[in-house]
């Protein structure tokens, strides 16, 4: 039996970079001390600050929901869940339940922002009528909706569930492509653009894939294992992934160390050359006269749909707190 090098009870994770066998408590331990220090190592969050926590029902994000409901109580800020249910036929009904059963059970409330109910149309219908990948415009559509929400609860950040393995194989992409303005927006957190966008935090920063699917696993954490039917696993970002988990077989802590000098050289990186404007239909944030998802929308439904997303989410929102100031 391999034993836990910190009390001698049964190991059930190896963290080779780390020099460390580990039983299940100090395994949830090591992970929960790994996100407190992100969260004060890169200041991610001050006291009094209301955190929207973005929660698919993977198993990063349910880490993520779990550890700073925690934390919250510690360094006293405030959180609140965004589910976004993209329409993906039975994906999005069991990844809605498990954040059902997880915001019960860390007592957060939960937003619930149906995208079909708000357009009309589901994600991958969307795709359809744009004859766009669906990976591409379900990516525009969180981006909105999770901005979107942050700026109408009044948010301070928002907390994204992106681990280390993710995080270092989008660098490596955007450094092959050269796309470096791109790398600077990959660090451990972003500012807020005032009025226009809500920066976001990373406190999975220097939490690796696999120990968060033992955390949840361990912690017994609501999750769904199941993986998006639209991924695509001969992207490059997946396949540079292979590569890295091999590298660090070989180098361990090789991601660790990698991430860590990026955050600390992250403003060397060339900020993105454009110019930042409101959006002409909704208000928020755009690189033209119209934002990605009110030109999404109004090629596919006809008209931009950005201000009837805002006022749905506005709804949303009201029907959880009241009509009082969040």
């Amino acid at each position: 039996m391999v034993k836990c090098s910190l009390c001698g009870e049964k190991a059930i994770a190896i963290i080779p970079y780390a020099r460390l066998r580990l039983c299940k408590k100090h395994l949830m331990e090591y992970v929960e001390r790994k996100v407190e220090r992100a969260l004060k190592r890169y200041r991610l969050v001050n006291k009094g600050w209301h955190v929207l926590v973005a929660v698919s029902g993977g198993k990063d994000s349910s880490t993520l929901l779990r550890i700073l409901s925690k934390l919250s109580k510690k360094y006293m800020f405030k959180l609140t869940a965004l589910y976004i249910d993209l329409g993906i036929r039975v994906y999005s009904d069991k990844s809605k339940q498990a954040v059902v059963k997880l915001v019960e059970q860390t007592n957060t409330p939960l937003i619930v922002v149906n995208v079909k109910e708000a357009l009309g149309y589901s994600v991958p219908e969307l795709a359809w009528k744009t004859r766009r990948p669906v990976c591409s415009v379900c990516g525009v559509v969180k981006r909105y909706i999770l901005n979107a929400t942050a700026i109408e609860l009044g948010a301070h950040t928002i907390a994204l569930g992106h681990n280390l393995d993710d995080l270092i194989a989008y660098v490596l992409k955007e450094f092959i492509n050269q796309n470096l303005g791109q790398i600077s927006k990959l660090g451990p957190k972003t500012e807020t653009i005032d009025g226009l966008a809500i920066g976001r935090i990373r406190p999975l920063y220097e939490v690796y894939e696999r120990e968060s699917l033992l955390y949840v696993l361990a912690s017994k954490t609501p999750f769904l294992p199941d993986e998006c039917p639209h991924v695509r696993r001969d992207s490059l970002e997946f396949v540079l992934k292979e590569q890295l988990n091999k590298l660090e077989e070989k180098f361990p802590g090789i991601k660790m160390s990698l991430a860590r000098r990026l955050a600390l050289n992250i403003d060397k990186y060339p900020q993105l050359q454009q110019e930042l404007s409101k959006c002409k239909a909704c208000g928020l944030i755009a690189s033209g006269q119209l934002c990605s998802l009110c030109k999404l929308t109004k090629q596919a439904l006809g008209e931009p749909m950005g201000p009837k997303l805002r006022v749905y989410i506005r709804e949303k929102i009201n029907e959880l707190f009241g009509k009082q100031d969040n």
